[in-house]
């Protein structure tokens, strides 16, 4: 007679008080992870300490609204944690200490560079940095191991950031702050600046 696996793992969440600063004011922070314990005893042995280090003295409450399992296999549960990170990173919250947001922001450029600066000329980027650092970087032409990381239009007729004419808005992954990049571009084209970037 063949014996029928049983279900043991189960992707945990808990709710943690503001180990490091919220993405969304109004999402707290939370670990998620792997447990091969049903989550309530697995939550109980974190507040005994066990787990890693930076969640003692954090840990706010289980949330058992967000948890998700059990599953059959370590992979299947393993697939469900990535999107519960992805799904959750999404919606603003602060996952395992991961504090990054995407920005869109606009440096004005010398009009001298364009032929047809009309209303202005400017570059539209996006960055999970701070945009004065990211102004910095296209000023000074920074590169890494993989090539450059400024504009040439910037490194050459950067005259200085923009947080007036860029949007006031947080955005939650890459892909929707690149999204956002071209729309920005979009529009700004269209009120009549002179547009480079907005990939």
């Amino acid at each position: 007679m063949k014996r029928i696996s049983r279900p043991t793992n189960w992707v945990l969440v808990v709710e943690l008080d503001d180990v490091v600063r919220r993405r969304d004011s109004a999402k707290p922070n939370l670990y998620v992870g792997l447990t091969i314990e049903a989550p309530v005893v697995r939550y109980e042995r974190l507040k005994m300490g066990y787990g890693p280090a930076w969640l003692r003295g954090h840990l706010v409450r289980l949330r058992d609204d967000l948890v998700s399992g059990p599953f059959l296999s370590q992979e299947e549960a393993r697939r469900e944690l990535r999107m519960a990170i992805r799904c959750l990173r999404n919606e603003g919250y602060t996952i395992n200490r991961d504090t990054r947001v995407w920005t869109v922001y606009v440096i004005e450029l010398d009009p001298k560079g364009s032929k047809d600066p009309g209303k202005g000329y400017v570059y539209v980027g996006e960055t999970s940095k701070a945009p004065e650092e990211r102004f910095k970087e296209h000023i000074k032409g920074k590169r890494n191991k993989r090539g450059r990381l400024y504009s040439r239009s910037v490194r050459k007729h950067g005259r200085s950031l923009r947080l007036d004419l860029a949007p006031d808005i947080k955005y939650f992954d890459a892909a929707s702050s690149k999204a956002a990049e071209k729309r920005w571009a979009r529009k700004m084209r269209d009120e009549g600046y002179k547009v480079v970037g907005g990939h």
